[in-house]
Order: structure tokens, then sequence, then C-alpha cells
């Protein structure tokens, strides 16, 4: 693989300044302790002896702010300096196209053999379903990869340039029963459907059922990481990360631009505003407001909360 400065330029879609040797290539991105003179690797602004770990490392390649590399006192003809605001967004840009290049999870537009797909099923254009996954009467936008062994219900729809990633359930019943006096519990048909936007990214091992009436709704950009459920008729707003473990239980709401830490655990209707930030194992017990950030068990508010991306 080469990366050299015109594909540094192709690809990369925020604000930066090149200092140095513009006529290097690089074969790839590595941390910064592991890089070899042909890696780029990238600094996260503020770190700490960030200076020490720059003037030590043998990558010739590196993305980060003005005020570390200001402080850089050694020759700079032998390095590329790619200087921006925002270093992480380059590098998830470069990142993303070595990804491809590389075809790390080799999935390309193809319906594996051993799938099962129903007749009904509407599936758009370049969508890839992995080995052994099942897909009932539902929809599935363009561009959307659905890896091995997941299982996709009637009544779902799924948007554009969405990753279903493997043994993940989608569209499944949710968890609801009927109980008076002393009777057997009672089931609760649920009879709603799933509205997954596009861009959505759904990792390992996660589920989300559907509406018991209406829909369960994740809304465009949310990444869920594995291990989350997605109870009934819960809706997230746009552009939220949901961390590994967490539960929304029934009828959850979550506003846009969240940060629900690994293993958060919210109680059924529970309403979580925007811009705001849960720890890890905290337990939501109530309602929780616009920028702020909650903690603990049961969770409380620690402070307020500036968006500034994750």
């Amino acid at each position: 693989m080469k990366i050299d400065i015109d594909i540094i330029k192709n690809i990369v879609t925020y604000n930066y300044e090149l200092h140095g040797n513009t006529s290097l290539t690089f074969s790839g991105m590595q941390s910064v302790n592991e890089a070899t003179e042909n890696d780029l690797v990238w600094f996260k602004p503020g770190i700490a002896d960030a200076v020490n770990m720059l003037e030590s490392t043998n990558a010739r390649g590196v993305i980060c702010d003005k005020a570390l590399f200001q402080q850089y006192s050694k020759d700079i003809s032998t390095k590329l300096f790619i200087v921006t605001e925002h270093p992480k967004k380059i590098f998830v840009d470069l990142v993303k196209y070595i990804y491809t290049q590389l075809n790390v999870d080799n999935a390309s537009s193809s319906i594996h053999p051993t799938a099962l797909i129903n007749a009904n099923a509407k599936i758009g254009k370049n969508v890839s379903i992995g080995a052994y996954s099942v897909i009932g009467e539902c929809s599935i936008g363009d561009n959307s990869i659905i890896h091995d062994y997941v299982k996709i219900y009637a009544n779902v729809s799924i948007g554009n340039n969405c990753i279903i990633r493997e043994h993940c359930s989608i569209g499944g019943e949710g968890f609801g029963y009927l109980k008076l006096n002393n009777d057997l519990n009672e089931y609760i048909p649920q009879i709603g459907k799933v509205l997954i936007e596009d861009n959505v990214h759904i990792f390992p091992f996660s589920n989300v059922d559907r509406g018991t009436l209406g829909k369960t709704w994740i809304k465009r950009g949310t990444v869920i990481d594995h291990y989350v459920h997605i109870g009934h008729n819960t809706t997230t707003g746009f552009n939220n990360v949901i961390a590994a473990g967490t539960v929304l239980a029934g009828g959850t709401v979550i506003g846009d631009n969240n940060f629900i830490g690994v293993k958060t655990l919210v109680k059924e209707k529970c309403v979580i505003g925007s811009n705001v930030i849960t720890g890890m194992g905290s337990v939501i017990l109530k309602n929780v407001p616009d920028n702020q950030i909650w903690v603990g068990n049961p969770a409380k508010f620690l402070k307020e909360k500036k968006f500034k991306g994750w």
C-alpha cells in the first residue's frame, strides 16, 4: 500500500497544513511506539509527554495539532507533519482509506449461498448478506452490510449504508407480560416494527426488539456497541454512541449526540436529552436533561457538558 501527498489531499476532509518533506510516502498507520519510518502516527491534543513521544517515534509521518508541532525541536525535513485542529478526524479519514484497501472484513456486494432470504424481502443495491443469516420480509437499503449469523425479522426497515455485525437480532419480540393477581404471567404479543435509519452501525451480539405497537426507532448515524439491548418502542436520536453492555428498557427515549457509557442501565420510559454523557455502570432511574453528565447507581447529575465530539 502506498499513501502519498496526493492520496492525503484526495481523502482528507478536514482543514490542515503540511510542513516538512512532502515527497515522503507511507505504507500505513501505526501506534506511536510501534511505528516504523514508513508509518503515519497521530497525537491527540493535550496528552502527557507528547513532545518526548513525538521526538522518539520512528514514524516519519505525523498528524498533530499546531501546539505540538511548534514544540518539535528536530529537523522537520525528514518528516511530514499534517497539522490540524482535529488530528483524530484526519486519522479517521486515513484509517477508512486503509480499511477499504485492505478489505479487512472481506465484505463484498454479494449474498452468501447459506443465507435464507424471504422472497418478499426488499434488498437494495450493493447489499452484502453474510453466511447463515436469516432475512425475513423486511427492507434493507443500498450499500448496507449484514454480516454472518444475523436474524432480521419481518416488519424491519434498515436504511442505506448500515452495518449489522454478526450474531445480532433485529426486530424480534420484546419482553411484555400481564400479571393479574396470582394468575400465570400472560404474554403480550409484540406486533410493531423496527425502523433503522441511514448510517447506523450495530456491533455483534446486540438486539433491537420491535415495538409492542408502533415502532422501535434508531435514527441516523447512531453506533451501537457489543451486547446492547434496545427494548421495544425505544427511540434513539441521531449520532448517538451507545457503549457495550447497555440496556435501554422498553419505551426509553434518547435525544441526539449522546455518549451512553459502558453498561448503562436505563429504566423503562425514561427520557434522556441531547448532548448527554452517562458514566460507566450508571443506572438511570429518572429523566436526564440536555447537556449534562450523569454517573453512579442510582445515577446523579455530575456537571454540565459542552459538546465537542467524542
